[in-house]
């Protein structure tokens, strides 16, 4: 399995289009605008901005320091290149003078990078915690400054502070999964204790299976196949689909699983915590798709508990009335 926070081609390439579309100043692009432009991809773009390789600031999207550090294209390069030169000058400055500030058109001369492009690195350079002061605009003029902090001293290099922050984002990226597969437990009991590979490998179809319509009775029974071959990932991504058609058919194709959720919550079809629920649930799915991650089996269990009390209409935990999956389209009980 890949490392965590090692992004796919997929990923790079909505990553790379985020950056061929942000000026070459602080300005960032329009997260609205980006989202229409790719809307395509929106679901990639949720998970690429929760797990922070896009950065939002102020309704605006930039590509992260630890996104930009994996892209391949001239201006990434171009950037952490002229980032290596910048840092080096500044630690030498931090050497010498601890409580002044660098001007940036002097650092940019110092380091041999043009005035605009050393500005623009060090927009990306401050997400690292080497600098102690900086203004807070980088193109506001001759004025503009940073000052590093004594912190710089324990990097070598830039790249070591890039480095730094990865292994921070995988951190954040494992506590998260493993956060969301504690909500799942909490929420529903029947696989609080861990199962043994039987009692997921062998589990039984319930009762209505074959009352519930064609394309999803076909998602759910390739579901319950992969875990007879003792798969877990792919479970999971059928999981997640399942959620997918049963969402669309209660609300519509209205954009991302966010909205999908948010709008299921919106018409009183599941609470706050089912909305919860649900968008762990799909998060599991998005790690095995994206990122090869593979779920221990007993939160698969958990989730495929969530799944069938979400067609059977027996989940008091997290939806209003609870709702069953007639003909092509789920209905609210009535009972």
């Amino acid at each position: 399995m890949l490392p965590l926070n090692e992004l796919t081609n997929l990923e790079k390439t909505v990553l790379e289009n985020l950056l061929e579309s942000t000026p070459a100043n602080d300005s960032g692009v329009d997260s609205l605008y980006f989202r229409a432009k790719y809307f395509e991809s929106v679901d990639l773009i949720d998970r690429l901005e929760a797990a922070g390789y896009i950065r939002k600031d102020q309704e605006r999207y930039f590509v992260s320091l630890t996104a930009l550090a994996q892209l391949d294209v001239a201006r990434s390069i171009r950037i952490l290149d002229d980032a290596e030169k910048l840092f080096h000058q500044l630690k030498s400055h931090y050497s010498r003078s601890q409580r002044e500030s660098l001007q940036i058109s002097v650092l940019a001369e110092l380091a041999g990078v043009g005035d605009l492009a050393a500005r623009e690195a060090l927009s990306y350079m401050v997400e690292g915690t080497w600098w102690g002061g900086r203004s807070t605009s980088f193109f506001n003029g001759p004025n503009a400054h940073i000052q590093p902090s004594e912190s710089i001293l324990r990097f070598e290099s830039f790249s070591a502070v890039v480095q730094q922050l990865r292994s921070w984002q995988t951190a954040r990226i494992q506590d998260r999964q493993l956060a969301l597969a504690s909500a799942l437990r909490s929420h529903v009991g029947s696989t609080a204790q861990p199962l043994p590979t039987a009692a997921i490998t062998q589990r039984r179809r319930p009762d209505w299976f074959v009352e519930l319509p064609e394309r999803i009775r076909d998602l759910l029974g390739e579901t319950y196949s992969a875990m007879s071959l003792d798969l877990r990932a792919l479970p999971a991504m059928g999981i997640r689909a399942l959620i997918d058609v049963v969402s669309v058919e209660l609300v519509g194709d209205v954009g991302s699983f966010d909205q999908k959720l948010g709008r299921l919550k919106e018409d009183g079809h599941i609470t706050a915590v089912g909305q919860s629920i649900l968008s762990a649930a799909i998060d599991v799915g998005n790690a095995s798709a994206h990122r090869g991650y593979v779920p221990s089996r007993d939160d698969l269990g958990t989730l495929l508990d969530v799944v069938e009390h979400l067609l059977q209409g027996g989940c008091p935990e997290f939806c209003v009335n609870g709702f069953v999956v007639r003909g092509w389209s789920p209905v609210l009980q009535t009972g």
